[in-house]
């Protein structure tokens, strides 16, 4: 097959280093894990996971990582472990730390294997730190690149707010490579018809306001702020363009309103709320399917491993091989793309250094060879 016909190459094709353990703050008991897909209660599941920082790639200490019911704190290395918690196809796994845009995606979760050693549930994830931190009185206009806010503000109770905010943000347009790794969630949202759609992004804002007690601040009913979005020129440019909102709970990007196309190429929008928010394309065609099959160097299927494709403004992931070392990844139709995987049980991982060529819309692809 492609790029892993033979996963001789595994190592040759080299990634990431090998790490060489992993330990992590303790996670508290029991999880109520709940998806789409249902769950199924399991004895000694547990996920581990390293939280990094995307511009330096070091590891992040006491980040707040959230799991259903369980949460934990990374250590001084950034490790985590999670204990006792549900088998899932879909759980989500948020990561929170001061000064940083909120992390969130979805994993797995595989009970143990027979010999009690670890499965294949661990995780690398990279946080973004904001790119814009200032002190604002609730009285002044907001207006940095991207954001504009001139409007009253209520905290989490309901009331009114006058004072000191801090003011957090991050702004992640399409030609920047870190949107694809700071993007939370996947590549796909609950459209305002209810239906599930794939898309690709025209970038990423996310805005936080906080109380002078550290309590998250929002707009008051009837408020907006305007958001303000850089496409690049490459891209089609519609007249409007919808508006997604990260609902962190859910894991899931939620279609809310949606921005105009300006006269500079620039497009622009108001939102009801704050948080993070994308401007994303949906997919009008089905996408393109590439499967493909990983072995190691013995012959034997590589099961578990997880699959990235990596396109110019979007990215998908199968979530693990399965026992047959396959694996199916859903392309952006007309869309070249890149591969990753990473054995998560062995902890190391492989680039194809080359670029697959775009997939059209419908069409299945199994074997260039």
């Amino acid at each position: 097959m492609y790029i892993f016909k033979n996963m001789r190459l595994f190592v040759l094709l080299i990634l990431v280093t090998l790490l060489t353990g992993c330990s992590g703050g303790g996670g508290s008991a029991s999880s109520s894990v709940s998806n789409s897909k249902g769950t199924t209660p399991v004895a000694k599941t547990v996920h581990e996971g390293q939280v990094k920082d995307i511009r330096t790639g070091n590891g992040l200490a006491d980040v707040k990582v959230s799991l259903g019911d369980s949460s934990t704190m990374t250590d001084e290395n950034g490790f985590y472990t999670l204990s006792d918690l549900m088998e899932s196809e879909e759980a989500v796994i948020n990561f929170k730390k001061e000064g940083y845009l909120l992390g969130s995606t979805q994993i797995q979760l595989k009970s143990l294997s027979g010999d009690n050693t670890t499965s294949s549930n661990y995780l690398e994830y990279e946080l973004y730190s904001h790119d814009y931190k200032l002190d604002h009185e609730s009285s002044e206009e907001i207006s940095r690149e991207g954001i504009v806010i001139d409007a009253s503000y209520i905290d989490t109770r309901g009331n009114s707010y006058n004072g000191t905010m801090a003011v957090a943000s991050s702004i992640l347009n399409n030609d920047e490579e870190q949107l694809l790794t700071a993007f939370p969630g996947a590549f796909e949202g609950i459209n305002t018809n209810g239906t599930t759609v794939q898309f690709e992004s025209y970038g990423l804002i996310s805005i936080l306001l906080k109380d002078s007690n550290g309590n998250t601040l929002n707009l008051a009913d009837g408020e907006t702020a305007t958001l303000g979005f850089d496409a690049i020129s490459s891209l089609e440019k519609p007249t409007t363009l919808p508006l997604w909102y990260y609902d962190y709970a859910q894991g899931l990007w939620f279609e809310e309103g949606y921005a105009e196309l300006q006269e500079d190429g620039s497009y622009k929008g108001d939102i009801s709320q704050l948080g993070t928010w994308s401007l994303n394309k949906p997919l009008e065609d089905e996408p393109g399917i590439y499967r493909g099959r990983i072995v190691y160097a013995d012959g034997t299927p590589a099961q578990d491993i997880r699959i990235h494709a990596i396109g110019n403004n979007w990215s998908n992931s199968d979530l693990s091989t399965n026992e047959d070392g396959m694996f199916e990844i859903e392309a952006i139709p007309g869309s070249s793309f890149q591969l990753k995987a990473y054995d998560y049980k062995n902890k190391y991982g492989a680039n194809y250094n080359g670029i697959i060529a775009a997939i059209a819309s419908g069409d299945i692809i199994e074997d260039r060879i």
